[in-house]
Formats: C-alpha cells, sequence, structure tokens
C-alpha cells in the first residue's frame, strides 16, 4: 500500500514539473520574434555591357607602376664533383651483421639510441620476425663494447662479419 502511494505521488510530482517546464518553453519560443530577411538581389547588367575599373584600382596597373627591386630570390645551387680512380680514399670501414632477434618498440627505440650517440653508422632489415642490424664500423673491438650498453636493455644479440 505504501509503495502504490508512493508511486502516485512521485507521477504526480513529475507530471507537474513537466507541465511547468513544458509552459515556460512555449512562453519563451513566443518572446523571441524571427528576423524578416530578404534574399539578395543581384545588379541586372546588360548584355555586352562593360564594366568600368578606375585606373588606380586596377592591380595591372599597380604592378606595372612599381620599381624593380633591388634584391634577386636564391637560387637552387647544384654541385658536382667527379671522383677519379687516384682520388678515391681507401675506406678501412668493416661491415658487421647484428642479430637481435625479436624485440619490442622501446627496445629498437634503445638501440637507436645507443648508436647514434656513439656515432655508429647503421642500417636495419627484418627477417620473418627478427631484425638485423647492419654496421659500418672500422673498430671491432669498440663496436664490441657498444653493443654491450644494450645489456642494459635485456637485449641479446649475437655479431658476425659481413
Amino acid at each position: 500500500m505504501q509503495t502504490r502511494v508512493l508511486i502516485g505521488v512521485f507521477s504526480f510530482l513529475t507530471f507537474v514539473i513537466l507541465y511547468v517546464l513544458i509552459r515556460d518553453y512555449s512562453q519563451a519560443i513566443h518572446s523571441y520574434s524571427i528576423p524578416n530577411v530578404e534574399p539578395y538581389q543581384l545588379e541586372k547588367v546588360e548584355d555586352n555591357a562593360t564594366i568600368k575599373i578606375p585606373k588606380e584600382l586596377s592591380w595591372l596597373n599597380q604592378l606595372s607602376a612599381k620599381g624593380g627591386v633591388s634584391y634577386f630570390y636564391p637560387a637552387s645551387e647544384l654541385r658536382v664533383k667527379l671522383l677519379f680512380e687516384k682520388n678515391l680514399k681507401k675506406d678501412d670501414t668493416e661491415t658487421f651483421r647484428v642479430s637481435v632477434g625479436i624485440i619490442d618498440d622501446y627496445q629498437f627505440f634503445c638501440i637507436n639510441q645507443v648508436l647514434s650517440a656513439n656515432n655508429i653508422d647503421y642500417s636495419y632489415y627484418k627477417v620473418g620476425e627478427s631484425i638485423w642490424l647492419v654496421v659500418a664500423t672500422d673498430d671491432e673491438k669498440y663496436l664490441r663494447s657498444v653493443l654491450e650498453e644494450l645489456k642494459h636493455y635485456e637485449i641479446h644479440y649475437s655479431l658476425s662479419k659481413s
């Protein structure tokens, strides 16, 4: 019995609140008036009529009246250097292949940071899920010492000469 009375009272209050809200909304809508807007009318131009533009407004006349500029825009330069066999330096760098196996993004970031910080030229490629590095350096001991830093990031590697 008490729940039915409670539901009835709740329903009555809901209807009263809805009535007040709807009444206030309808009064608010009628208090505003919509402005009367007329469509835009284009000016009618006779057939074969020309429009006279004053000389001071013509962009072509303004452009031709400007004096020359005192600067030039930069141009691209192309330099070509021909290397002859006698001018080539013999490069003592060796190429090594480093296998780091399957690594996640953070470990790959760490490899990039360690090798870049030590100025070691490298590139990488992927075979299946494994990552391989191709490293060019002239000192194998230095490369091994740099690769030992990867153990701090739990990256295991195997080094082989190409």
